[in-house]
């Protein structure tokens, strides 16, 4: 994982320790994705959130270099992490904490390993074809709303439960039943903040958001 340049020592600080509380307390697949972007070349950067437009998003660094890449190498998963940046808005940090940050990367941080999947698949995809590997908008977000729900519950505390039954990613059947991860509630978020249905309109595949040409 490397920094942009021109980011606050502070942010790097939250950054770091938002990744050493996801190795430390995560569940084993988010401990994979943590380790697998800590060790690679993924890049992170720090700006407004009107620059950002979001808490957290996930991108291509340079896509035609993506795809030069494709057509021209066979990437691994940890190759192609060294494609993708996440920008994390500063308000989220300031305002959210480390519980902002961890939140986060671990939403994003799924958003960067399926994509890094994506990247690798495409280009091993003339001696691997039956191995591609691009999901639809619907199944990316499913998969990181779930992901976040998980570590959610892993941290166990008030803030994070509040904010997981507040975005209808835990549900809880009584005030003093335990939570856990709503399918209902994301299926309901996915449905009413992303226009989403798994029987309908999944959206964009992960290549078509990307930009990315098939080898």
């Amino acid at each position: 994982m490397k920094f942009d340049n021109g980011i606050d020592r502070k942010y790097r600080q939250s950054v770091r320790a938002a990744f050493d509380a996801i190795m430390a307390h995560g569940t084993d697949l988010q401990k994979k994705i943590a380790g697998q972007i800590v060790d690679s070349n993924m890049l992170v950067r720090v700006a407004p959130v009107s620059q950002v437009n979001a808490s957290g998003v996930t991108g291509l660094i340079d896509p035609g270099a993506t795809n030069e890449r494709i057509a021209e190498e066979h990437l691994s998963l940890r190759e192609a992490l060294g494609e993708i940046y996440i920008a994390i808005a500063e308000e989220t940090i300031d305002t959210g904490g480390q519980r902002g940050c961890e939140g986060t990367f671990v939403h994003e941080g799924r958003h960067a390993y399926d994509f890094a999947r994506t990247i690798a698949s495409f280009s091993n995809a003339d001696v691997n074809p039956l191995s591609l590997f691009d999901p639809t908008l619907y199944e990316l977000e499913l998969e990181a709303h779930k992901i976040s729900g998980d570590y959610m519950l892993c941290m166990n505390k008030p803030e994070y439960i509040d904010e997981g039954l507040g975005l209808m990613i835990l549900g809880r059947d009584a005030a003093t039943s335990p939570c856990y991860v709503s399918d209902a509630g994301i299926h309901r978020r996915l449905h009413e903040s992303y226009g989403l249905d798994p029987n309908g309109n999944q959206g964009p595949r992960a290549s078509e958001l990307l930009g990315l040409r098939l080898k």
